[in-house]
């Protein structure tokens, strides 16, 4: 097993690892977005109403964050827009400490991840970059595996440092930590040098547009649903946790910590098993499957602590099928020249549901209950699955 596992990994690109690297360090002070929610309601004192608004304005800007990357990254290269990310992230993270209102705080949490989302087209050009197209989906997962390393290391130690110190050093970690991965890119990853583009008219330029790829679209959309429906996990379960099951921030922590660990230990040898020899987007459509499970668990047994175990168990499985192979899918689409905008699309389907999750999650929960919230998010599922199959069968007809 050891040995298929470490086999998973052989020929990845070493600036693919340096990469992974920045992002493990990057990721290991993610200590402020787990606890977000619990922070602005315990802390601060805002309404869960509220709450849901300024988690929408985090979304607001990622979505804003990640359209202008796109365009940013295929105007002046990927690399500088790593680095400029991460720097004014960083004092986006050091400046959210001072924020003690509804409206300071959701103005500076919008541009703090306004400029960290410009990161994401950039890094996955990077990839298409620094990787084979054969290993882009192993590439993603190395990339998946830094994060949730990292992240089974932040929330963990985030919730400790929460619960026996205090929420504001968790921002200031999550600043130094900006810093120091746009500091290992900058000494160790390299930029690599693009063919010269050659020029093209504007008939040509608009066919290579995203928004003029019908499938692609429809694609993005189901995505975005999918998205909707997993990042809950940042929102409304936290909440959920707290006040059904009574789970301190530690505790809550320590579970957000199972999900990273379990896609560390088996995404890798899944994806490496799967990847050639399945359709991208069936395997999409059993991680959907999977993670509107996850919600779903809840109305069958509310009142047993283990369901919260489960939940989590589900969801990461969902999340090792759904994120990397639907990743290699929106690749797949792209050219060189266009891959900047194509992978910013995917980026803001995220950040779509970024806006609408926390919103949604939190009026529907703070005025029909937890329960109403698990069934709507199981119909979202149901439709995404549908809406996966249509795009499947278009498929296998060409």
């Amino acid at each position: 097993m050891l040995r298929a596992y470490l086999h998973s990994f052989k020929g990845l690109s070493k600036d693919i690892w340096l990469l992974s690297l920045a992002l493990f360090i990057n990721r290991a002070g993610n200590m402020v977005l787990p606890f977000l929610s619990v922070y602005l309601h315990n802390e601060i004192g805002l309404s869960l109403a509220d709450v849901g608004w300024i988690m929408s304005l985090y979304g607001l800007g990622a979505l804003s964050g990640s359209y202008f990357g796109g365009e940013l990254t295929d105007r002046f290269h990927f690399y500088p827009i790593l680095l400029f990310a991460l720097t004014m992230s960083s004092l986006g993270y050091f400046s959210l400490q001072y924020a003690t209102g509804f409206y300071s705080f959701g103005i500076i949490i919008f541009f703090t991840v306004f400029f960290a989302d410009l990161f994401r087209p950039a890094s996955m050009t990077a990839l298409g970059s620094y990787s084979r197209p054969e290993d882009y989906t192993r590439s993603v997962t190395l990339l998946r595996l830094a994060i949730n390393l990292g992240y089974s290391i932040g929330p963990a130690i985030g919730g400790w440092i929460a619960y026996h110190i205090g929420y504001i050093p968790l921002f200031w970690i999550d600043g130094l930590t900006c810093l120091s991965a746009a500091l290992a890119i900058r000494l160790f990853l390299h930029a690599k040098k693009v063919p010269k583009k050659e020029k093209k008219t504007k008939a040509t330029r608009l066919a290579e547009s995203p928004y003029r790829n019908r499938s692609y679209l429809i694609f993005i959309a189901m995505v975005s649903l999918m998205a909707l429906v997993f990042l809950q996990l940042f929102t409304t379960l936290p909440l959920y946790l707290k006040e059904h099951f009574k789970m301190n921030e530690d505790q809550i922590g320590l579970l957000l910590a199972l999900n990273a660990f379990l896609i560390v230990l088996t995404e890798m040898p899944i994806v490496h098993q799967f990847d050639a020899k399945n359709s991208k987007i069936r395997m999409v459509q059993l991680g959907t499957l999977l993670i509107g499970l996850s919600y779903f668990v809840f109305l069958l047994t509310p009142n047993w602590i283990g369901v919260a175990v489960i939940n989590m168990i589900l969801l990461s499985f969902g999340e090792i099928f759904a994120m990397p192979f639907s990743n290699t899918y929106c690749m797949n689409q792209t050219t060189p020249e266009n891959r900047g905008k194509y992978m910013a699309l995917y980026s803001m389907a995220f950040s779509f549901a970024l806006i609408i999750s926390p919103v949604l999650g939190m009026q529907v929960s703070a005025r029909f209950g937890f329960s109403v919230l698990w069934m709507l998010l199981s119909g979202i599922t149901l439709g995404t699955l549908i809406g996966l199959s249509y795009i499947y069968r278009n498929q296998e007809r060409k």
